[in-house]
């Protein structure tokens, strides 16, 4: 706000109290008006009381217009023309625990993500109850050597591990070593898995070196034996080198509005709050839609644009009273287009929620009603969101002496992420915008960026949405 600072409507208390002592000098030319004279103690004091009420004066002044106005009063402007002040929203995602068999992991539970050194985490919490897989860890199988003809020769171990939902265990402790000489190997007690096993899989490692290598997946969590006939060439992957049957996936919510929310994938790995057995969290894919409050400035800008534009039903007129609908962060307006169809006569208004998402069918009925509200004569109107149209973008950044890539990829990952973000329905990806988002911050020297290659174009029922963001 730029206050009003013009004396007529403004004056201090010096300023009064030196009118009142001229006046009074004025008409009584020999009037003591000493600092320890009454009547400049008189004086004064009723300088001050005018100072504020001329104060008052000013501030009244300055709410009258919309220009000048304070928050609150800039509301009571917005209710006038139907625009509200838009509200932040959390980040929303998923994040994936691991945990020990059966783990109870309780709706609340409180993990973070980093920020600036020296500042606290940026916290999450569960949206529900979810429980850890019971699979338990894989105990020995039995082989032994099947005289009939084959294709193992050589001394072997073999070993099991679980699988659930979310991956699969360590392998267990390895059999007792047979050694078939152009036979095969019958595998038996091959153990059950608990709670959450879908599938067993059994590997063999020959002559006591090399990598464990998958020989078959048991698709089912009742079958104990099987005969080995692979031979060593036609082996699978290697055995795990972490366990990730005990992972499980639950949605969770920033436990603050605001954009501070939206932290890239793989960021979320500070327990905070969580119950005794919790192993590691992480968040598979970026928490994405949480929003700021709308600011005093912006709201101002909004609202002055809206003034100055009268409801003629205009397609500045449609996105405003779009974007007034809560829920919604932008609008785009396509004349003369029924759902991506040519009609005459018809207008699609394709709109975004927080942090350029989805609207939700809600959001769009609702934008909906509102804009059907205002009766535009001879007009059609049909709302709906957008396709969205993921872009992966890879960032070959130089940085300053100061800096390593892991300080820069942080801010470098917002920046493609908030420009993405900003990009209209049916809107032009251009590489030189994202070079201009990048190009500056803090560490950076010089960027290039190597995908995409071009610039990129959307369809009218598209948005472009960021995917991986990769500095290099």
């Amino acid at each position: 706000m730029s206050p009003i600072t013009d004396s007529t409507f403004y004056t201090t208390r010096d300023q009064w109290l030196a009118q009142m002592v001229t006046q009074l000098q004025n008409y009584v030319t020999d009037a003591y008006v000493g600092e320890d004279g009454i009547t400049y103690i008189l004086f004064a004091v009723e300088a001050g009381q005018l100072e504020q009420l001329s104060l008052a004066n000013q501030i009244l002044l300055q709410e009258c217009f919309p220009q000048t106005a304070s928050f609150a009063a800039l509301k009571m402007y917005g209710q006038m023309f139907n625009i509200p002040v838009l509200v932040g929203l959390p980040a929303t995602g998923q994040l994936m625990f691991t945990g020990t068999d059966g783990l109870l992991i309780p709706a609340g539970t409180l993990v973070g993500a980093p920020r600036t050194p020296g500042l606290s985490p940026i916290t999450f919490a569960t949206n529900t109850d979810v429980t850890c897989p019971s699979p338990g860890l894989p105990t020995a199988c039995t082989a032994a050597i099947n005289v009939t003809a084959g294709n193992l020769n050589g001394s072997y171990e073999y070993a099991v591990t679980f699988i659930t939902a979310s991956g699969e265990t360590l392998q267990g402790p390895d059999a007792i070593a047979v050694t078939p000489v152009n036979q095969q190997v019958n595998l038996t007690a091959i153990p059950l898995g608990g709670t959450g096993t879908t599938q067993r899989k059994i590997y063999r490692q020959k002559n006591g070196t090399g990598p464990y290598q998958l020989v078959t997946t048991i698709a089912d969590n009742t079958t104990t034996t099987y005969t080995d006939n692979i031979a060593d060439g036609s082996l699978g992957a290697n055995a795990p080198a972490a366990d990730s049957a005990h992972n499980v996936t639950v949605n969770a919510t920033a436990t603050d509005i605001g954009a501070d929310g939206n932290v890239a994938a793989g960021t979320i790995t500070i327990l905070v709050n969580v119950p005794p057995g919790t192993l590691a969290v992480t968040n598979p894919s970026a928490f994405t839609n949480g929003a700021d409050d709308e600011d005093v400035e912006s709201y101002r800008a909004r609202l002055m644009t809206r003034i100055g534009d009268p409801n003629t039903g205009s397609d500045s007129d449609l996105i405003s009273w779009a974007e007034s609908v809560e829920g919604v962060e932008s609008a785009t307006v396509f004349d003369n287009d029924n759902m991506g169809t040519a009609t005459p006569g018809h207008v699609t208004v394709r709109i975004t929620g927080p942090g350029a998402s989805v609207p939700t069918a809600g959001v769009i009925a609702n934008v909906l009603a509102l804009l059907q509200s205002y009766d535009v004569c001879n007009i059609t109107i049909h709302v709906g969101g957008f396709t969205p149209k993921v872009q992966n973008v890879t960032a070959d950044v130089t940085t300053d002496a100061t800096h390593v890539l892991a300080d820069v990829t942080p801010s470098v990952q917002q920046a493609v992420s908030d420009f993405i973000g900003n990009i209209p329905v049916g809107g032009t990806l251009y590489v030189s915008g994202l070079v201009d988002a990048i190009y500056g911050l803090s560490g950076i020297v010089d960027v290039v960026i190597t995908n995409p290659a071009t610039n990129q174009t959307s369809l009218a029922t598209e948005k472009f949405t960021v995917g991986t963001v990769t500095v290099v």
